[in-house]
């Protein structure tokens, strides 16, 4: 039976589990919100559905809105002697063998070589999380409704297809608008090209990607939020389980990362939500003509 929840309720998230015997809470797992992002078509629906359920289906149908499955993955376990650090100055990631177990599969072998190096994390007991996996719209003229499921999301998965252009170069401008919406200060991000399937169609080469994308003077540089670009810029194909549950891996090692290692940005969430009735009656009052 699959561990995993449909649903559109962002408020599902800071639900407690409860023991049903007793009737009192558990400690509650960590909770990930991501959130995939790309242009139409370029795979985000199939990613998700690899990963949760284990299927994938040629028949397109394209999402409307957006919502969201929630499962459950454990990681690899970090000690202080084996953790890695970013980018190539940290020591070379542990040899042994990692084991990945998502709540919809048997725990499976991951290669050393495909192992991805874990950032540093403050507390390494945190060996399981819940990852909330929000699937938005493509389309330009569902992007009002999309926006909003974007709020306090922890990581953003940007999505392209290596078949298509245009789809990287949307990327710089799906990232914009989440950090308008998201009210997140230092979000994880992952970039993804989707449809390694077709390789021999591509228009884009993975060396290529890092240019394009922060080719930018904007303050919505992607490149001023990948932590490592080695990591962090990924190739699969949606219809491949293994590459798909790597993907998923990274994002819930930097979402460890952020819940342990980022305090400042839920209070930086909480600050959004604060309103200073006096200044608005201030407003008004300077407004008034009589």
């Amino acid at each position: 039976m699959y561990d995993t929840q449909i649903s559109m309720d962002e408020d599902a998230r800071h639900t407690p589990r409860t023991d049903t015997k007793s009737g009192e809470n558990l400690n509650p797992l960590p909770t990930l919100k991501v959130v995939l992002l790309g242009d139409s078509g370029v795979g985000k629906t199939c990613l998700r559905s690899q990963f949760v359920h284990h299927m994938f289906t040629n028949a397109y149908k394209a999402t409307i809105g957006g919502d969201y499955l929630t499962t459950t993955i454990e990681l690899p376990p970090l000690s202080k002697t084996s953790a890695t650090t970013f980018g190539k100055s940290g020591p070379a990631a542990n040899d042994e063998t990692n084991t990945i177990n998502t709540s919809t599969t048997k725990t499976q072998k991951l290669p050393p070589t495909l192992s991805p190096s874990l950032p540093p994390t403050t507390d390494p007991t945190i060996e399981k999380v819940n990852l909330q996996i929000w699937d938005t719209a493509g389309q330009e003229r569902f992007n009002s409704i999309s926006q909003a499921f974007y709020r306090g999301a922890d990581v953003c998965v940007l999505c392209y297809d290596i078949t298509n252009y245009e789809s990287v170069l949307s990327l710089k401008n799906w990232f914009r608008q989440f950090l308008q919406h998201c009210h997140v200060s230092q979000p994880g991000v992952v970039v993804v090209g989707n449809k390694m399937d077709r390789v021999k169609d591509r228009v884009v080469d993975k060396e290529e990607i890092k240019d394009i994308i922060t080719n930018t003077t904007s303050v919505a540089n992607i490149g001023d939020y990948v932590y490592d670009w080695d990591l962090d810029l990924l190739e699969v194909s949606a219809k491949q389980l293994e590459p798909t549950e790597l993907l998923f891996t990274r994002v819930a090692e930097l979402g460890r990362t952020i819940l342990k290692g980022d305090e400042s940005k839920h209070r930086k969430l909480q600050d959004f939500d604060k309103i200073d009735l006096d200044a608005q009656k201030d407003e008004i009052h300077s407004r008034c003509a009589c």
